[in-house]
């Protein structure tokens, strides 16, 4: 009898500790998928002590699961802060609850947190609970709310298009560089940096990605076009001779004067960056938040040949049987 009086008398006095503190938790629908960026608009946990002049110490115990219940991250209590409540009111914001310091992280989360500071694209809950300092006994019910992390797809460079083939004294004046916006439209402010490399003689577009200085970066803000004026000579670069040679639709005469035909090819590309100048994207999509490149070549023929095809069909093939 003396034990159902001692179970009855501690499950009573848990009830009335946990009555004595409500708790209110709100999470928006859709936050950004880079988690230091939380703030006081993405999470809110309200803390009521209505315990009179009764002050408390507690620890907000955090677990972050997918929509299928896959325990994302857990707090490590042991090294969570101890928090004080007294008699009003306490409301605590995403560092408090879920300071990535003290956070847990696991599995594949683990890894695109530390590779590229967000969580994965998907459906999430967030659950948070007060407990003891000393022997983490819940003190406080659990609220737990969920939330999205949209999957973006990076802009695509739209102009000029992949191999298209641009007229030297129109692109001296003006090339027109177009590409998608970042979809789903972001709550955040993003920024769009237009990088352009000239790719010299046998290089392969990615060489010239990779180890050339760019001819132009230039970042756009709010919007998904930019008119660059090179003012370049395009003089760099010839159409190979062993192309021209072996190509039996040219007369003899053309292929006399094809020196007079300039060729000068482009790799360029788009990367977005939020507005903190950190690539955007989220765990799903690569880290530094470049888009597939586009090759495009500028042609300046000072003289026109007068058999066989245009000359932009026999550099296009040479560029692929290089590429091979």
């Amino acid at each position: 009898m003396k034990k159902i009086f001692l179970i009855a008398g501690i499950c009573f006095t848990s009830h009335v500790c946990l009555a004595q503190l409500t708790t209110t938790l709100v999470v928006v629908p859709q936050p950004p998928g880079t988690l230091i960026n939380w703030g006081t608009k993405e999470l809110t946990y309200i803390i009521s002590n209505q315990a009179g002049s009764v002050i408390r110490n507690f620890i907000v115990k955090a677990e972050l699961k997918e929509s299928n219940g896959t325990v994302v991250a857990k707090t490590n209590l042991a090294k969570a802060r101890v928090r004080t409540i007294g008699p009003a009111t306490l409301i605590l914001y995403a560092a408090d609850v879920i300071p990535l310091e003290v956070m847990v992280f696991t599995g594949r989360h683990k890894t695109s947190l530390e590779r590229t500071g967000k969580l994965p694209a998907g459906n999430y809950e967030l659950c948070l609970q007060l407990v003891t300092p000393i022997d983490f006994l819940p003190f406080s019910e659990v609220r737990c709310r969920n939330f999205t992390l949209a999957a973006f797809q990076l802009p695509i460079p739209m102009m000029p298009a992949n191999e298209q083939v641009l007229d030297a004294e129109k692109a001296q004046t003006s090339v027109m560089f177009r590409w998608t916006p970042v979809a789903p439209r972001p709550s955040e402010l993003v920024k769009y940096i237009v990088t352009v490399f000239e790719i010299l003689d046998r290089q392969t577009p990615m060489q010239a990605l990779r180890s050339n200085q760019p001819l132009l970066t230039k970042e756009i803000i709010g919007t998904t076009q930019y008119i660059w004026q090179p003012q370049l000579s395009f003089a760099k670069t010839k159409v190979w001779a062993d192309d021209i040679q072996a190509d039996s639709l040219y007369s003899k005469e053309d292929k006399a004067v094809m020196d007079s035909v300039d060729v000068t090819t482009f790799i360029w590309t788009i990367q977005t960056v939020d507005s903190r100048g950190v690539p955007f994207g989220d765990g799903n999509v690569n880290s530094d938040g470049i888009s597939e490149p586009n090759v495009f070549t500028v042609i300046k023929d000072r003289r026109k040949i007068k058999t066989g095809p245009p000359l932009r069909i026999l550099y296009l093939n040479s560029m692929k049987n290089r590429r091979n």
